[in-house]
């Protein structure tokens, strides 16, 4: 006689089918006005069921954070270290320009979990073969990090698109500016993948200088207590 089968959690939910609903929410109202009552309205269950399979609100948005974090794919490490950045940088691009409203939660966490940890540690190792000393990794690879995703979010939200109408006349009626005027033309095409790759190649031209410096003269700038 076959025993009925278990359903698996509360409800028989289980966590990948919860975390897609989530996330889908989370899209649809944004990380700042997400809640776990709304959420769990438009799943179909009760918000204790969400702590049941997550723990926590904490546990619930690291997952879907890692659940982001699963749209990267790790490059190839036998690849050039500055290519294998770049590979990095424009997935992260990516996952921002599919899920716009929920990507600022990666920058809610130092760590969201195994995914994450895993592209950190390429991404240290990538800096460790530019040929950066360990002493400043850390400090090289979460600025990397903070930028990046920064301008992944800046660009979801609209900050890097090239400036409307109004905002180019108040430009031109704004007394005592002496560069942008000059600008406008370049202004009003600019585009937003050239924003992004111009970045990312300041930022690893970066990177490959201060890669050259003596190792003296290569360490962390302390702060002022």
């Amino acid at each position: 006689m076959l025993k009925k089968k278990q359903p698996r959690g509360q409800r028989g939910l289980d966590d990948a089918t919860l975390l897609a609903s989530v996330l889908a929410e989370m899209e649809r109202t944004g990380v700042d006005n997400f809640s776990l009552r709304a959420a769990a309205r438009a799943i179909g269950c009760d918000p204790a069921a969400l702590i049941y399979h997550f723990g926590s609100r904490e546990g619930l948005e690291r997952a879907v954070a890692d659940r982001l974090h699963a749209g990267i794919e790790r490059p190839d490490r036998s690849l050039p270290w500055r290519d294998r950045l770049l590979i990095m940088a424009r997935q992260y691009r990516a996952v921002a320009q599919t899920y716009p409203r929920t990507f600022p939660i990666l920058m809610r966490y130092w760590t969201t979990g195994s995914q994450d940890l895993v592209l950190a540690d390429d991404t240290f190792a990538a800096l460790s073969d530019a040929g950066l000393p360990d002493s400043i990794l850390p400090a090289v690879e979460c600025g990397l990090y903070a930028a990046l995703l920064g301008l992944c979010a800046g660009e979801a939200g609209g900050l890097t698109s090239r400036p409307d109408a109004d905002a180019l006349k108040e430009i031109e009626a704004t007394p005592g500016l002496s560069t942008m005027p000059r600008l406008l033309p370049t202004l009003r095409t600019l585009d937003a993948g050239d924003v992004f790759e111009t970045s990312i190649e300041i930022l690893l031209d970066g990177i490959a200088t201060l890669a050259q410096k003596p190792a003296g003269k290569c360490r962390p700038v302390r702060g002022k207590d």
